[in-house]
């Protein structure tokens, strides 16, 4: 299960990546999801050159062991896996606010991406195993088995299809006629860096809708992590770039801190108004609020609309 040895010089490594990711072999599926992310780099001239100074830039060998590990793995299986390599180091204020038993929503705010969900499975993974995560559907490209914890959403819009929309509404539907504890990311992208600070992007109104649908609780958390200079610095000129990293994002937080507050339950009728002016609302309280006071209660809808209303994008606390 442990990584594979890397070359240290720099011409074996040069040489070793290029046979790794070459054309005479089957391509691999983080070779897949790479090019997938950087459909105009891989297309270019300069891509058999770049491609192996990239690769071993942004942890290619050890993505590829760690997916080959986890590929035959049912979906705790492969997160229990993903726990153990990061260890990551969580400190967790508010834990009394999960439910023990029931349906609810856990909404996180997302900071860094695949690592925020190993955070929220460590979170879970005692007190309610029973979680359902919304998540990229590539994950399952990877381990087939994560369909037993994930409920699969497709991001490329070239491969979004009514089979595939499906498919996902049944799984969802079923989460919740389960009561499970089902865990979405209402931003559903990364977080920025704005300004010297760390930047949660605005939240959807699809877990207010979501909450009133099926009469679930909200519980808001607000995760304190960050990543790399690098991935700040490659945001700021090339989204393909940045989107390559995905991997060395994740394999680079082992034992890095996380924050975890949880805050107290939201009920869904605390929830009425426009869902997007609502969705905006719980990101400020989970972002703002909880930062000051983890027991701040939410404030329902006032009688006139705010001044800011819609999912708009909230400075959170800079990263220490």
């Amino acid at each position: 299960m442990g990584f594979r040895t890397a070359r240290s010089s720099f011409g074996d490594a040069f040489s070793s990546e290029a046979d790794a990711a070459g054309e005479s072999r089957k391509p691999h599926v983080i070779d897949k999801l790479i090019t997938e992310r950087a459909t105009r780099l891989s297309q270019g001239a300069l891509w058999p050159i770049l491609r192996p100074l990239l690769y071993r830039m942004f942890h290619y060998r050890q993505a590829v062991s760690m997916a080959d590990d986890i590929a035959a793995l049912p979906g705790h299986g492969a997160m229990a896996y993903l726990s153990a390599l990061l260890s990551l180091d969580i400190s967790i204020s508010g834990s009394d606010n999960i439910p023990a038993s029931g349906g609810f929503i856990l909404a996180p705010t997302h900071p860094t991406g695949i690592a925020d969900g190993i955070a929220i499975f460590d979170l879970l993974k005692e007190i309610r195993p029973d979680m359902a995560i919304f998540a990229n559907r590539d994950a399952l490209r990877v381990a087939p088995g994560f369909q037993d914890i994930i409920i699969p959403v497709e991001w490329r819009q070239g491969e979004k299809s009514h089979a595939k929309s499906r498919d996902t509404l049944e799984m969802t539907a079923r989460a919740f006629l389960s009561k499970k504890a089902v865990v979405l990311f209402p931003s559903g992208r990364i977080a920025y860096w704005n300004e010297g600070h760390l930047t949660e992007r605005p939240w959807q109104a699809s877990v207010v809708s979501l909450a009133r649908r099926y009469d679930f609780p909200v519980v808001p958390a607000r995760i304190t992590a960050r990543n790399s200079g690098l991935f700040y610095f490659l945001s700021k000129y090339s989204t393909e770039l940045r989107d390559m990293t995905i991997f060395h994002e994740l394999l680079n937080k082992t034992g890095r801190a996380f924050s975890i507050t949880i805050g107290r339950a939201i009920p869904a009728t605390a929830l009425a108004g426009d869902a997007n002016d609502v969705a905006c609302r719980l990101q400020r309280h989970a972002v703002e609020r909880l930062a000051v006071d983890p027991n701040a209660d939410f404030e329902p809808a006032r009688s006139e609309p705010p001044e800011e209303s819609g999912a708009v994008a909230v400075r959170a606390v800079p990263p220490a």
